[in-house]
């Protein structure tokens, strides 16, 4: 589980063959993509000093070979050997421009591994049920995390694909929340070996405040138990943290996400 805590993403199941979403694996290292985004990432788990120059070269041509010209490395402070986010600023990778791209220069991985709170009365969260509640959902997030033009073009043209992708691919769902019976949130999930990774959760800026959040948190926690693996684990910028924390999600580390940009 703590494995998990610290590098959740490299818990997670490889997606399928044609998912939109695609992940290639590297000596110590994971990059993932969807064609057409503005940016591959590149999770870190091991990068010795003489490798550096190496990896960093290597992701840099495959990722160009794909037509990406940009990615983002995140680099938890439990990678080794100690010292790997300033390696790769040696070789010029630079902090990530503040929140561009719901990403953030400075973030944590947290973890929960006991029962939240129950949603607040007035705020219900769910799985996604149709297409109409998941194109819904997914522009609550567009408008939440303030993304570019390009990256709302790749949602829109794929959308249709996300969601048929959904029926077929049982550990990735996305969730909804409502308030006064409207979809005012969305989040995803996708379930690992140890832990349901949470991503993207956000909601509409009128509706904060009412428990929508909240009450993601909770629907995600009641699938992970049904699936039989009671632990959230997520990668919290400065907005969501705070409310992570009276939920009573803790730290495990720290994480730097850096932008390397090449051709």
């Amino acid at each position: 589980m703590l494995e998990a805590a610290l590098f959740p993403q490299l818990d997670l199941p490889d997606p399928p063959d044609g998912f939109p979403y695609q992940v290639r694996h590297g000596d110590g290292y994971q990059i993932g993509f969807t064609r057409g985004y503005p940016f591959a990432s590149v999770v870190v788990r091991r990068l010795a000093e003489d490798e550096t120059a190496t990896r960093v070269a290597e992701v840099r041509a495959l990722l160009a070979g794909l037509g990406f010209e940009r990615a983002a490395w995140v680099v938890s402070e439990a990678a080794e050997p100690d010292g790997v986010a300033s390696r790769l600023r040696a070789e010029g990778l630079v902090p990530w421009e503040e929140k561009a791209e719901g990403l953030e220069a400075r973030s944590r991985q947290m973890t929960l591994v006991t029962e939240p709170a129950p949603a607040p009365e007035g705020a219900v969260a769910r799985q996604a049920e149709s297409e109409e509640e998941f194109v819904t959902a997914f522009r609550v997030a567009q408008e939440a995390f303030d993304l570019s033009e390009q990256a709302r073009r790749t949602f829109e043209e794929r959308q249709a694909e996300l969601w048929r992708w959904q029926q077929r691919f049982p550990d990735f769902r996305t969730f909804i929340a409502f308030v006064d019976g409207e979809i005012v949130g969305n989040a995803s999930t996708v379930f690992g070996a140890n832990a349901a990774y949470m991503m993207g959760g956000s909601v509409r800026a009128d509706s904060r405040g009412r428990g929508a959040y909240r009450a993601l948190v909770r629907a995600r926690w009641d699938a992970a138990v049904e699936r039989g693996i009671p632990a959230l684990t997520v990668t919290a910028g400065s907005m969501s943290a705070p409310v992570l924390e009276r939920l009573g999600f803790v730290t495990a580390c720290w994480v730097d996400t850096l932008s390397d940009r090449f051709s």
